[in-house]
């Protein structure tokens, strides 16, 4: 983990909110969700603690279960089950995910449905998006924001599918740093700490860097709080999803460094697409 930041102290933040029934939950005293367990669970697998399995986390395993049993809701937290569940090793019933991503797709044509809608696609089911719908333009929304990019160049790079105006591209999310070092939903706008996530992915899947990857890195290691967690910005209360956002942020910048000007970053790893989602 890059340097300043106390992964230690991250990760007893992170255990605080394991919960004896299964899963992690927003605070110590908040119950489990689906969306803290996928972050409990990428952020320890980043921080190189071990794979949970269902023989060494038992309750984990029973609670994934559990939200696999009950009826899905969107696309988004679907998405977050099943990646954590195929991170655990649960079996899922391949002929429900299909359909309910079809269904997706039927009513819901956004970039975003597009974007989860593929990466379980490919992931889970190991199948191409394109056999759960008839194949559609991607576009970017107008006005976008940086996790937008993020997502839009995410599919395009499983795709294999070069990204039109892509200096353009670069141009604008290297204006959506501020001068404190941190990303803004778009150039103008406050730094957070999941904009930053967003936009360095976006810059990695371009190949590319931020103007100021120093002052990146600080506003990120600014937010971790003396609780050990990280919170959206440097005054904040952690959270989980804050913290999953500095921990992959950091991740992105210490490859970015690691990588030669314009080299774009390899997705074929299981952590190297947790990095990736924003």
């Amino acid at each position: 983990m890059s340097r300043q930041v106390d992964p230690a102290a991250l990760m007893e933040f992170v255990l605080k909110r394991r919960k004896a029934t299964g899963g992690y939950g927003a605070t110590p005293r908040l119950p489990a969700t689906i969306q803290d367990t996928f972050q409990a669970v990428a952020i320890g697998l980043v921080l190189g603690q071990d794979q949970p399995t269902l023989q060494s986390e038992s309750a984990l395993g029973e609670y994934l279960a559990r939200m696999l049993a009950v009826p899905w809701l969107g696309i988004d937290t679907t998405f977050r089950l099943l990646i954590t569940c195929r991170i655990c090793g649960l079996a899922m019933d391949g002929a429900r995910v299909r359909s309910h991503l079809a269904a997706c797709l039927a009513r819901d044509a956004s970039l975003a449905a597009t974007y989860y809608v593929s990466r379980i696609a490919r992931e889970i089911l190991g199948e191409e998006p394109d056999s759960f719908g008839p194949g559609r333009s991607l576009m970017l929304p107008a006005p976008c924001a940086v996790g937008d990019v993020a997502r839009y160049l995410f599919v395009k790079k499983m795709a294999g599918q070069p990204v039109a105006g892509a200096g353009e591209l670069v141009a604008w999310l290297q204006r959506s740093q501020n001068g404190d070092g941190g990303f803004g939903f778009f150039p103008g706008t406050t730094s957070f700490i999941e904009n930053c996530h967003a936009g360095l992915a976006a810059l990695s899947l371009l190949g590319a860097r931020p103007i100021e990857l120093d002052s990146a890195r600080a506003f990120i290691v600014s937010c971790q709080t003396r609780r050990g967690g990280f919170g959206r910005s440097p005054r904040a209360a952690p959270f989980l999803d804050a913290s999953w956002h500095g921990v992959a942020s950091l991740c992105l910048l210490e490859e970015m460094e690691q990588r030669s000007a314009g080299v774009l970053p390899e997705i074929s790893s299981q952590r190297s697409r947790l990095i990736f989602s924003v």
